[in-house]
């Protein structure tokens, strides 16, 4: 059953992630491009969706499994993105990074919270987020190494060491890019409510800033109003 279990995420993660998050990327892309440039729209986004193709095509060589074929899917629609829409952010690349990541961290926001915070009401949430955390290894596949440590009673902690999309986004020159692809884990963290579930969040470090490895904590607290931190911010 575990086995049919991981095949079912492995299946998610690529449709997730190589059909699903570009097309909405794009769309959001799109209601944005409406509002700035018009009918010049049309041009730009084909312009990325061709630049991704080309780019996907090129780096054909990076995915091991279904899973990472479905991210370079997404990194190679980020990076066309980028390319496409720097000069609408007047060639500053802070703009058009943050502008990314506003549109990434939309893209399953409401599905993140509605999980996360269903797991905080229940008994045992800490151990409840544990196993959740653990059970989505197979959504991201062998690319990637992920290790956990339930450090203490109250106190868990995962960590990435290696990361698809940084490693994507480093090849083409552009690592600081991978910080968009970190805006997702923001959606989770934010929706751990230490009111409800005393719990907090952080994220301390980060390999799109340097680190060695993102380290994800979630804590035990008895302050209901307290506060994720996250290194990206």
């Amino acid at each position: 059953m575990a086995y049919v279990g991981d095949k079912l995420m492995a299946a998610e993660g690529r449709w997730f992630m190589g059909r699903f998050a570009p097309r909405e990327l794009l769309d959001g892309i799109d209601r944005y491009l409406r509002l700035e440039v018009g009918d010049d729209r049309v041009k730009l986004l084909e312009t990325i969706r061709l630049r991704a193709e080309e780019i996907a095509e090129q780096d054909q060589d990076m995915p091991v499994d279904p899973q990472s074929a479905g991210m370079l899917a997404l990194t190679s629609t980020v990076l066309a993105a980028y390319e496409t829409l720097l000069p609408v952010f007047d060639d500053d690349p802070r703009r058009t990074i943050l502008f990314l990541r506003h549109m990434v961290g939309a893209v399953a926001r409401r599905p993140f919270e509605v999980v996360f915070e269903a797991l905080g009401r229940r008994k045992e949430p800490l151990d409840v987020i544990e196993r959740a955390c653990r059970k989505e290894g197979p959504l991201y596949g062998t690319y990637y190494d992920i290790a956990f440590d339930r450090q203490s009673p109250d106190a868990f902690e995962m960590r990435v060491e290696r990361c698809f999309f940084r490693d994507h986004f480093a090849r083409h020159g552009s690592p600081a890019l991978t910080t968009v692809m970190c805006a997702w884990d923001a959606n989770w963290m934010r929706a751990v409510d230490p009111a409800v579930s005393g719990l907090r969040a952080e994220r301390t470090t980060l390999m799109s800033q340097g680190d060695d490895a993102c380290r994800f904590r979630v804590v035990a607290t008895d302050d209901p109003l307290a506060t994720y931190h996250d290194a990206l911010e």
